[in-house]
């Protein structure tokens, strides 16, 4: 009678286990959080418009005709700017706090991002979450907790970016009021690099008087360009300027009739661009 060791078998399986043990966990210590956005997904610059910014116009008044130009821009670009700030201001500065810290990969699969930040005078204990996606676009989500405002882990926007970081979009939530777990705008992006971008803002509540408004930004170093589009007037304003030498111009239906008003470097009104 033939005898068979069983010996061989239980090494051929012990070593078996051992491969595939070790496959998973170099999988699991291999695996990597995606890339953070990037603020500039938030981020619209007018500061070309701001005195303390641009270090010139302290020079000059509002009421000195030949720089009604410019000052005519800035008015409207401080509108917009307004609108900006209420949307992103807040979002933009908790986003770019997460580059300070560490994520944690859940059980979920879900990559976490749990820290603190202040923002407009209020202290925001924030969860950024992100999932990757079956189309290799990766899911944000950001919650955010304030016990003075009485919210308690609120969606503040959430959004589906590309796994590198150069487009997707936002949609942002009001915290609290009557909108509170409302989408109050949305946002969509696309940045080819740290010298051209390009976003569109759109509101989508009329908690400030803006329901349909939109905001079209573009920078293409070192021009940048943004159209708005006041929904209640329905009109529509266009601006560029550059923002190393500060000359510009200004296309409005209900200033200079309609036509392209220039400036220059000094912020002086030329007859053309």
């Amino acid at each position: 009678m033939r005898r068979y060791s069983l010996l061989p078998a239980i090494y051929l399986i012990a070593a078996s286990l051992l491969l595939v043990s070790c496959q998973d966990s170099t999988s699991l210590t291999d695996e990597q959080p995606p890339q953070l956005p990037p603020v500039e997904s938030m981020n619209m610059d007018f500061s070309a418009f701001d005195d303390e910014s641009n270090g010139k116009s302290a020079n000059f008044t509002s009421d000195n005709e030949s720089y009604s130009h410019f000052f005519n821009a800035a008015v409207r670009a401080m509108v917009m700017k307004g609108i900006v700030n209420t949307n992103l201001a807040i979002p933009k500065v908790l986003l770019q706090a997460a580059e300070n810290f560490e994520p944690e990969l859940t059980d979920d699969g879900e990559w976490t991002w749990s820290y603190s930040k202040d923002a407009n005078g209020n202290n925001f204990e924030i969860e950024l979450i992100a999932t990757t996606s079956s189309n290799e676009q990766v899911i944000w989500q950001m919650y955010v907790t304030n016990s003075a405002l009485n919210i308690d882990n609120v969606l503040l926007f959430e959004g589906e970016v590309s796994d590198d970081g150069s487009s997707g979009y936002w949609t942002y939530y009001a915290l609290f009021g009557n909108e509170a777990g409302n989408a109050v705008s949305q946002l969509e992006w696309n940045i080819s690099s740290e010298d051209q971008a390009e976003l569109r803002l759109e509101v989508l509540s009329d908690r400030n008087g803006n329901l349909g408004d939109y905001i079209d930004y573009a920078f293409d170093a070192p021009v940048k360009r943004t159209t708005y589009y006041n929904a209640a007037e329905d009109q529509l304003t266009e601006i560029e300027w550059n923002s190393e030498t500060y000359e510009g111009y200004i296309i409005a239906p209900n200033y200079n009739s309609g036509e392209q008003a220039c400036w220059n470097s000094n912020f002086q009104n030329v007859e053309s661009c």
